[in-house]
Order: C-alpha cells, then sequence, then structure tokens
C-alpha cells in the first residue's frame, strides 16, 4: 500500500501548525511563552524538512515495477507523437542488443527496416487510437539482424504522457516455418495441376484421407462428401490385389519404413479395372506413424502395352521355331522327291509314286505357310 499520500496530508497539516506557531510567536510578550514557541517552531520546521525530504527522495521500485523490468518477454513504453522510447525492460535490451540507455535514445522505427516504415506509420494512424492491438511485425535487431514478433499494444499514460505499452513476444520460428509450410503447399498444389495423377494425404491415426486433383479424371468417380474414403479405397482394389496391398502396407508400417510403393487394380466407375501404381512418403512422430502422403499413378496403358509385346514375342518365338523345324520337315521331302525322279521318263509307274509324295509334302508345306500367317495376323 503506497504512503505518499498520507505523508503528503501530514505535511500539509504540519505547515498549518508551523503557520500558526509562529503567528503566536509573533503575538507573545511572555519571554517564558516565547522561548518555548521558538523551540517549539524549531522542532515542527525540522520535523517538516524531514517529511519533505522521504517525500521527494527517489521512492522504491514496487513489486509491480520489478515484475515489469524482469519478465521475460520484451516490452517497452513509448510516447505516442513523438514515437521515442520511454522505459524498456531487460528481456527488450538482451534481445534487440540495445543497451537502455541507447534504447531511450532512439523510437520505435529505429527498430523497423525501412520498407516497412511507411506500413508502421499507418498503423499508428489507424490503431493508435485508444484501442488494443494484435499484429505480426518484422523487427530488427542492434546487429541489423531481422526477426518477427507478435505485437501486443494498448493505450497508457506514462509520466504525464499519452503513451502506447508494448508487448513484443518473438514468434521468428513460427512464422518461417508457417512461410515454408505455405511455399510447400502452393508447390504441392501445383504439382497436382500438372499430373494426372491422383495425390493423396491419409491421417494413418484418424484414417482420414484427403484426395486431390486426379481422382475423378482417373476413375470417374464422384465422392460425396460423407464417404469413408479410406473404406472406399480399400473397397475398389481388386480382390485378387487387395489382401498383398493391406500386407505390403502393414509390413511397411511396422518396419517403420518411411515409403511405400505397390502395383494393383483399382476399380473404375464402369466396373472395369485400370493398373495402377501407388508409391507413399510416410511421416512418423515418436516413432509413430502419423501421416502418409502418396500418389496413385494410372500405368494401365503401359502394363498392357508390356502383356501385348510379351505376347508378341512369344508368338515370334513360335514363328520362329516352326521356321527352323515345321518348314524344313517338307522342304527337305521336296528335295528329297526331286532328287529321285526318272528324268528319262522310263519308269512311268516311280514318278506317279514320287508325284504323289510331292502333292502332300506341298500340302504340308502349303499349311505351315498358312499356319504362320494366322500367327502373324494374330500380333497385328
Amino acid at each position: 500500500m503506497q504512503r505518499s499520500p498520507i505523508k503528503t496530508a501530514g505535511l500539509c497539516l504540519l505547515f498549518v501548525i508551523i503557520v500558526i506557531n509562529a503567528y503566536l510567536l509573533t503575538g507573545s510578550e511572555s519571554s517564558t511563552q516565547k522561548t518555548w514557541l521558538i523551540l517549539n517552531e524549531t522542532v515542527l520546521c525540522s520535523a517538516f524538512l524531514l517529511l519533505t525530504a522521504t517525500l521527494i527522495r527517489k521512492q522504491p521500485v514496487s513489486q509491480f515495477e520489478n515484475l515489469y523490468i524482469n519478465h521475460p518477454i520484451p516490452m517497452w513504453i513509448y510516447e505516442k507523437d513523438s514515437l521515442r522510447f520511454l522505459f524498456v525492460n531487460e528481456a527488450a535490451c538482451k534481445k534487440y542488443g540495445y543497451t537502455r540507455q541507447e534504447f531511450l535514445a532512439l523510437t520505435i522505427k529505429d527498430i523497423r527496416e525501412n520498407e516497412e516504415l511507411d506500413a508502421l506509420m499507418e498503423n499508428v494512424r489507424d490503431r493508435c487510437n485508444g484501442a488494443e492491438y494484435r499484429g505480426i511485425w518484422k523487427h530488427r535487431r542492434k546487429d541489423g539482424q531481422n526477426f518477427f514478433v507478435e505485437i501486443y499494444a494498448h493505450s497508457a499514460f506514462y509520466q504525464g504522457r499519452e503513451a502506447r505499452f508494448i508487448m513484443a513476444k518473438d514468434v521468428d520460428e513460427q512464422v518461417r516455418a508457417a512461410k515454408e509450410a505455405h511455399q510447400l503447399g502452393i508447390r504441392y498444389e501445383l504439382l497436382a495441376q500438372a499430373t494426372n495423377d491422383a495425390l493423396y494425404d491419409r491421417n494413418l491415426i484418424t484414417n482420414e484421407v484427403l484426395w486431390k486433383h486426379g481422382l475423378e479424371s482417373m476413375f470417374q468417380h464422384p465422392t460425396q462428401p460423407d464417404t469413408d474414403l479410406f473404406i472406399w479405397w480399400k473397397s475398389n482394389i481388386h480382390p485378387a490385389d487387395g489382401p498383398a496391398v493391406m500386407a505390403s502396407l502393414d509390413t511397411c508400417l511396422q518396419n517403420r519404413s518411411s515409403s511405400w510403393s505397390q502395383q494393383y487394380r483399382f476399380r473404375c466407375s464402369d466396373g472395369t479395372f485400370k493398373y495402377v501404381v501407388d508409391r507413399a512418403f510416410i511421416i512418423y512422430e515418436n516413432d509413430r506413424p502419423t501421416r502418409m502422403i502418396g500418389i496413385v499413378q494410372d500405368i494401365d496403358q503401359y502394363v498392357k502395352q508390356a502383356v501385348r509385346l510379351e505376347k508378341q514375342n512369344k508368338t515370334l518365338r513360335e514363328i520362329a521355331w516352326i521356321n527352323s523345324h515345321e518348314i524344313r520337315r517338307p522342304v527337305v521331302s521336296i528335295l528329297s522327291i526331286t532328287n529321285l525322279f526318272d528324268k528319262s521318263n522310263q519308269d512311268v509307274h516311280l514318278n506317279s509314286r514320287l508325284m504323289e509324295w510331292l502333292h502332300q509334302s506341298t500340302r504340308q508345306l502349303d499349311e505351315i505357310i498358312h499356319k504362320i500367317e494366322h500367327k502373324v495376323k494374330s500380333i497385328e
């Protein structure tokens, strides 16, 4: 409790008593009474001077002022008109690198970058009207290093001047992290627009899934707002592929692997299946999987093309085998038969038999050629 008002009242009362005593002293004629009044006046004046000295003496710092000075968050008071610092606490001196004397010679413009001064002055004009204010600003230390702070401000009177009380909380790390996350989000959106692939973000704790661009264009699946997208995804995996896909994912999570990839067939809205490859990055917190960000790529065309190429290669191998084995047999027979002909035509019976054999071999060769033609058409 402050005692200054009591001392001031006592001082005033004492002054009145001194005046009355002096008045009595001037009107006194008795030497004894005058001596007593002089002594009394001396004591009263001494008491008056002593009490006055205690009042004008520097008052001790109160508990609340100590709390302000030693508070761990930087705080200061500046004059509203001149913007000059009137008082700063220890945390502000430590954070900004100025001594208290240096601070009191500065204005709030001296802890800002030049390009932010216009915005600062606009804020002073519009916001410093007695209302409370909260906002994020970039400040500058004495060494020129910049950092972000969250300002809490309200109007106050200090030493008879209209002022603003400021508390500046360091949020540099949070702001820079938010900016980085914002840039990542922009890149993520650009990536989603630049590809027809389906991107997803799955919360591994709640199993909530957010599908991004590409889902409807790939599979023509219109999703409803109340759809459980994780169950929907599982139910549309081909029944023959589902167990292997889930087992692979469970193994990946148990082994604390950061990446997962699996190829499977996924159902389209018309009931057909497409081959896709699913690749994902898994985030762990305290050794616990919490988030899975992935991309589903349509590889149906490539898989089917690979199947066609494999089928064509198999057919070509069969044709090569026919050329090297089946065609050779009738050709060898024809060559052998032609060597047996009686060119003098004296043995008509032999030539007749040879012609019959030659016809049979020719038919075999024709059948083989038709067989090759059929296989060639099958790969076109």
